[in-house]
C-alpha cells in the first residue's frame, strides 16, 4: 500500500503513464494522417505549372504526357501552271500570237522555233496560215459551238491538208500537230487593211493524242 502511494506521489501512478501513452500514440497516428493528405496536394500543385504545354511526340510516336501533340500545319499546294495535263485534260490552253515565225505547237505553251524541224504552224502574207513539218491543218464549219478533240481528230482525218487556209476572223482550225497532237485554233484578232498582213491572235487548246 506504501509502494502504490509512493508512485502515485512521484508519477501519477501507472494508470497517468498509460493514459499519456494512449495520447502520444493518438496524436501521431493524427500528424501521420495529416502528412500523408498533405503530400499529393503538394504534388498536384507542382505538375498544374505545365497546363496548357504541347507534348511533343518520340521517335517510337507515343507521348510523354496527357495532351496531344499539335499536329503539323498543312501548307496548301500551288495552283497548277497552264501547261500542266489533268487526266483527260488539254496539253495546254490560251491566247497565242501567230507570224512568220513558226511555232511548236507540241510545247507548252506553243514557242517561237523559227522554220526547225520542230516548228508547226506559220502565217504567209494577206492573213494566210500554213502548215509545217507534216503538220495536217482543216477548217471547222459545223454550226453549233467549238469541236472538242474527238470532232477535231475526225475532221482532220477526212480534210486535214498541209495547203495554206485563208483567215477571217471567225476562222476555226483543227491541226494535229507533229507529234500527232490535236489543237483547236479560233481566231481572236486578226490584223486588217493591206495584202502584208501577217499575224493573227488565236485562243488555242492543245489535247493529247489519241
Amino acid at each position: 500500500m506504501r509502494k502504490l502511494a509512493d508512485e502515485t506521489a512521484r508519477g501519477g501512478g501507472w494508470f497517468d503513464r498509460h493514459q499519456k501513452g494512449a495520447w502520444i500514440a493518438a496524436g501521431a497516428t493524427i500528424v501521420a494522417a495529416f502528412i500523408a493528405a498533405l503530400v499529393p496536394v503538394l504534388g498536384s500543385s507542382g505538375d498544374d505549372k505545365n497546363d496548357g504545354a504541347v507534348t511533343t511526340p518520340s521517335a517510337s510516336g507515343s507521348t510523354s504526357g496527357s495532351a496531344p501533340a499539335t499536329p503539323p500545319s498543312q501548307t496548301p499546294s500551288s495552283a497548277p501552271s497552264p501547261s500542266a495535263s489533268p487526266a483527260g485534260g488539254p496539253l495546254w490552253q490560251g491566247k497565242m500570237l501567230l507570224d512568220t515565225e513558226a511555232r511548236d505547237l507540241d510545247a507548252a505553251p506553243p514557242e517561237r522555233v523559227g522554220y526547225s524541224d520542230t516548228g508547226d504552224v506559220y502565217m504567209l502574207l494577206n492573213n494566210e496560215m500554213s502548215g509545217w513539218n507534216e503538220t495536217l491543218i482543216a477548217q471547222w464549219t459545223e454550226p453549233g459551238g467549238l469541236p472538242g478533240p474527238e470532232d477535231c481528230s475526225n475532221v482532220v482525218d477526212t480534210l486535214g491538208s498541209r495547203s495554206k487556209v485563208q483567215l477571217t476572223k471567225k476562222t476555226v482550225l483543227c491541226v494535229r500537230t507533229s507529234e500527232r497532237n490535236i489543237a483547236r485554233l479560233k481566231v481572236a484578232t486578226l490584223d486588217e487593211g493591206g495584202a502584208l498582213n501577217s499575224r493573227a491572235t488565236f485562243d488555242t487548246v492543245v489535247w493529247p493524242a489519241n
